[in-house]
């Protein structure tokens, strides 16, 4: 009895103590009345190397880092603050990754960059991510846009660029600390003591008025520390694949003659032909030629091909008041001058084109007007003795200025169906009546003249040096220049 009675006092004390302790009752537990505080995430970097960083030592002005956020309970990273040393203050991003270009200003300076990472509830890492970057500048790079210098014929340099007194340069730039670090281009022509400025983002520059004679062109470019390109040139004499020399030809009168055959010009037999006309027109000195050559095979006269800027075919025409155009064989540059033609004569300018090529007409070309052409010869023959029978006028005055083919024409031209708003001033003698066996059936067009804007263009699809059987093509040009085309 008196040991169940202790037993019993035991148990009571124990379960009194249980009841009092009540804060610790291991049956029904309790949160602590003061828990931890929520923490704030903790922001880590990372830094993407480029091929100029080789270490921190070393880095270039590009910068491509990714950083992230841990909250330590686990709860979201909504967002970061991101802020360069150069920043007035940070600046809110939910992005993880990013490109900068640091401002370089000066051979070196080191940026700093630092990024705090902020969870759902507000909470800003009081600890940011940090990192120091030692930056080197980079020299900017310059080279002349391909293309856009005419090249030498294979392994001779030494030959002569021609151009009329307007030429554009263009080139591109290039700055591992990024192109918006270039603030300056530099250009400079003859003579390098002084030099012209222009904006770090201009790609060419068109020189007007340049004297006749001997000339070179330079141009560098500065990025915002002042730090500059090599210079180049056009001329270069250290360049192989660019002619050496370039000089600007003074126009002569009111009248260019265009030589677009590349194949005569080793020989200027057909230009001669039409010089020797024009002499006897408007004398000589009183018109200026101008000859394009190709740099597509055959490879003739690369270095004078056609300017690669639209802006310097127009203003070799601008200086002119009427032109004569003449090709044959070969592929003519009409395509490619085919916007500064249509440009040229809307604005009022006057345009003879005697094109007595195999390669179709294009009758996308705007400064004529062409629905669609067939071939006028298919088997590539057309014999001495057909005629050719104007209509400019339609009064007596049009047989005074009829053809006649006056030797073999021995490639295949073309027959032209005229489009809409186009007159045809040329067609072939009707094959009915033809002395000689024709190629052709009726009496197929092979001349139109067309209207664009406040000036007028001539097509002949024939080579006219070829179409003197009446031995009158000085008359007839004579017609062309000075009463179509006005005086």
């Amino acid at each position: 009895m008196k040991k169940e009675l202790t037993i019993y006092i035991i148990g009571l004390l124990v379960f009194i103590t249980l009841v009092i302790r009540c804060a610790d009752n291991p049956f029904h537990p309790e949160k602590k009345a003061n828990p931890v505080e929520n923490q704030p995430p903790e922001t880590y970097l990372f830094l993407f190397t480029t091929p100029d960083t080789t270490t921190l030592d070393t880095t270039a002005s590009k910068q491509v880092l990714h950083w992230w956020g841990i909250d330590p309970e686990g709860e979201q990273v909504v967002g970061y603050f991101i802020q360069w040393n150069y920043q007035p203050e940070p600046v809110w991003t939910t992005a993880e990754y990013d490109t900068f270009y640091v401002p370089i200003r000066t051979s070196f300076d080191q940026f700093t960059f630092r990024v705090w990472a902020v969870d759902k509830d507000g909470l800003q890492d009081l600890t940011p991510a940090v990192q120091t970057f030692p930056v080197f500048n980079s020299m900017p790079e310059i080279e002349f846009r391909y293309r856009s210098n005419p090249p030498a014929p294979a392994g001779q340099p030494n030959v002569i660029a021609y151009t009329f007194p307007t030429r554009t340069f263009m080139w591109d730039v290039y700055d591992p600390d990024g192109i918006e670090t270039i603030v300056k281009i530099l250009y400079a022509l003859d003579d390098t003591t002084t030099w012209n400025e222009l904006p770090g983002n201009e790609r060419s520059t068109t020189l007007n008025d340049l004297a006749a004679g001997e000339h070179r062109f330079f141009v560098k470019a500065e990025d915002i520390a002042g730090a500059q390109s090599e210079v180049i040139s056009f001329p270069d004499p250290k360049d192989s694949d660019t002619p050496n020399t370039w000089i600007v030809k003074q126009p002569f009168g009111d009248i260019l003659l265009v030589n677009d055959f590349a194949q005569d010009q080793n020989t200027h037999e057909v230009q001669g032909f039409y010089e020797e006309l024009l002499n006897n027109i408007v004398g000589q000195q009183k018109y200026s030629v101008w000859e394009i050559g190709t740099s597509r095979v055959p490879v003739i006269n690369p270095q004078n091909s056609l300017p690669y800027a639209t802006a310097d075919i127009k203003a070799n025409l601008n200086y002119f008041k009427k032109v004569i155009w003449f090709a044959h064989l070969g592929r003519p540059s009409l395509s490619q001058a085919g916007l500064s033609l249509t440009q040229y004569i809307s604005s009022g300018g006057m345009v003879f084109i005697t094109n007595g090529n195999e390669e179709v007409p294009d009758t996308s070309w705007t400064f004529t007007d062409i629905d669609s052409v067939y071939k006028l010869n298919p088997g590539g023959r057309l014999l001495a003795g057909v005629g050719i029978y104007a209509s400019f006028t339609n009064t007596e005055q049009d047989s005074t200025l009829d053809l006649e083919t006056g030797k073999l024409i021995g490639n295949r031209v073309s027959a032209l169906i005229p489009g809409p708003n186009a007159e045809v001033v040329y067609r072939m003698e009707p094959d009915s009546t033809a002395s000689v066996i024709v190629p052709y059936k009726g009496s197929p067009p092979v001349g139109i003249r067309y209207r664009v804007g406040q000036g007028k263009s001539i097509y002949f699809s024939l080579p006219l040096h070829f179409c003197n059987g009446k031995d009158n093509l000085e008359a007839i040009l004579r017609y062309i220049l000075f009463e179509e085309f006005g005086q």
